[in-house]
């Protein structure tokens, strides 16, 4: 075979393989990074497209794991995990030992389905059961934990269609601030069809070189083939280096989780 016609087999592959990967196919195998729990609890409002977004998740990282709690177990079963997501999926319940070593693996920690009775017992601090424990370990090891809040949403458009929007303003008010406590302990909360994106946007981040403390600027620009981006863990080695200022070039992406780092340790994010 000549050169050229070797060249144009390689292009023909590689843009082979990358149709395959934006179709979403997620073949087990193929070349993809970060590793990703997924903690299933027992709602169902948004499960659907949660399960599709999971779906599109596989096609870009290297291994799901799925935690259901006793009721998912119940509500949502393994048959569905496993017809959405293949028959290769890693699935632990309640009766499994417990997953700490794939916590501590975890690039991302994702609340597919997140529901007001979870809602609650993280808010309060509460670790009484798989899934709150697991949630509340991953926020103390730093992990990225992302949750969809259609389930604990008490105006979520399902519960409004359902008749079920007929709360009481102390109810509601009590509802909506456990969501924004978990936002404060440094959930991400999100709509069930965003998990995907922002799954994405952390495992990229991760990817990135981070920022020491007293680094220059953050290189951005047209020679980059992508925009910087700034973690909470460049911001957490900063702290410890007892800097006061982390400095990166304009057009970096700072995660909202690196800014909510920022303000607790009182590092100030320096665009030049």
């Amino acid at each position: 075979m000549d050169t050229e016609a070797l060249i144009q087999t390689i292009t023909s592959e590689v843009l082979r393989q990358l149709k395959s990967a934006e179709a979403g196919q997620g073949q087990p195998g193929a070349a993809r990074a970060g590793k990703v729990l997924a903690i299933f609890t027992g709602g169902t409002i948004g499960l659907d497209q949660a399960l599709t977004e999971l779906r599109s998740i596989q096609s870009f990282t290297s291994a799901i794991t799925v935690v259901l709690s006793t009721a998912a177990e119940k509500i949502i079963g393994t048959a569905k995990i496993r017809e959405t997501l293949g028959g290769h999926v890693t699935i632990v319940t309640a009766q499994s030992d417990y997953p700490g070593k794939l916590l501590q693996e975890a690039d991302v920690v994702l609340v597919p389905v997140l529901t007001q009775n979870t809602a609650a017992k993280v808010a309060q601090t509460l670790a009484d059961s798989l899934a709150s424990t697991l949630i509340m370990q991953a926020l103390m090891l730093g992990k990225p934990v992302v949750a969809a809040q259609n389930a604990a949403d008490p105006e979520d458009d399902w519960r409004i269609k359902g008749k079920m929007g007929h709360v009481s303003p102390g109810l509601l008010k009590a509802l909506k601030n456990n969501l924004q406590k978990l936002a404060e302990y440094g959930v991400q909360v999100v709509q069930a069809d965003s998990l995907a994106a922002v799954t994405r946007q952390h495992l990229q981040a991760e990817a990135v070189v981070q920022a020491p403390a007293a680094a220059p600027a953050v290189k951005t620009g047209a020679a980059a083939s992508k925009k910087a981006v700034l973690t909470a863990a460049a911001i957490q080695e900063a702290a410890r280096s007892k800097a006061k200022t982390v400095a990166v070039a304009t057009g970096t992406i700072v995660t909202p989780l690196a800014l909510e780092t920022a303000r607790e340790h009182g590092v100030e994010v320096v665009f030049r």
